[in-house]
This record gives C-alpha cells, structure tokens and sequence, in this order.
C-alpha cells in the first residue's frame, strides 16, 4: 500500500500555498483541497502531484517561502504530536513525518542522517522538490526561534541530502 496523508495536514499545507497564489491558479486543487476531512487519510501520489503542479508553475523561491509559511499554519499540529523541542523534530524526522504521513514507502520518508547542536543532515528520495523542503526545514527552524545561517543541497541520483546549520 503506497503512503497516505492525514487530510488536516495536507489541507493546512495546500491551503497555505493556494491562498498565496492567485485566486485563478490551480482551481481543480482547489476544489480537492476544499473537500479533504480532517481526520481523514489520502494518498500521498495526490498531494506529491499537487506540490509538484505548483513547482513547476512557481519556481524553486517561491516554493521555499510557500514551505516556510506552511510551518507556520501546521506548527500546531506538530506540537500537538509532541514534538515541541528542535531536538524532538530533527533527532528523527521520520518519526515527524509519520504522525501525518502513515504506510510512507521508502522514498517518502526524510532520514535524519545526524544531528549536533548546530547542524542537521538529513536524506531522502521523496518526490516533493528539494526547495520545498528547504522550506520547511526553515520553517520548524524559525518556529523554535532559531536562524538558518547555511544550507547546503546535494543530489546522488534519486537521494537528496540537506545540511543546515543554525545559531
């Protein structure tokens, strides 16, 4: 069985992008979007498609800020989830992403490679663009009152590696 997404968090992650984006742009996420319950799973295909829909339309800078500005609207799910300290969140990400992504194949899952007091790296095959990420990792970042001084992206074939440092 491929991954499914809990619909509160697919719902606050795409609503964010959407409601930055204008008004005409993307109606049929829209209306899915609109329809998603709360409590209910969908498969990750559908909300990688939609990400990548909206990548390939708004560009790599505008995906980062759009990942920044979804932290925002589901930090409290995060919290909700227990992960309430940098540490919790980045010491396995993987664990993060399961309180919202369940069944996730492997090449949906963010491995936490290591973790110190001022650098993370973390790797993965997921199909959601690297920007994006970036996007988020800035955002759990900032949201702990924390500033990203350094990031670094590399690709090895299908696998993507992110290294941030903060202060």
């Amino acid at each position: 069985m491929a991954g499914q997404i809990l619909g509160a968090y697919c719902r606050a992650v795409m609503s964010s992008m959407l409601d930055a984006t204008a008004t005409l742009l993307f109606p049929q996420h829209r209306k899915r979007i609109a329809e998603m319950k709360d409590d209910a799973w969908y498969p990750m295909e559908d909300y990688v498609r939609m990400i990548q829909d909206l990548h390939a339309k708004l560009g790599d800078t505008t995906m980062t800020a759009l990942g920044q500005a979804a932290v925002q609207k589901t930090f409290h799910l995060t919290k909700a989830q227990g992960f309430d300290t940098l540490e919790k969140v980045f010491k396995d990400f993987n664990a993060l992403s399961s309180a919202v992504v369940r069944n996730a194949t492997p090449d949906e899952a963010v491995r936490t490679v290591s973790l110190t007091k001022d650098t993370v790296v973390m790797e993965s095959e997921s199909k959601v663009p690297p920007s994006l990420m970036v996007g988020y990792f800035r955002g759990l970042f900032f949201a702990f009152g924390k500033l990203v001084t350094s990031e670094t992206v590399e690709r090895k074939g299908d696998t993507v590696r992110y290294t941030l440092k903060w202060l």
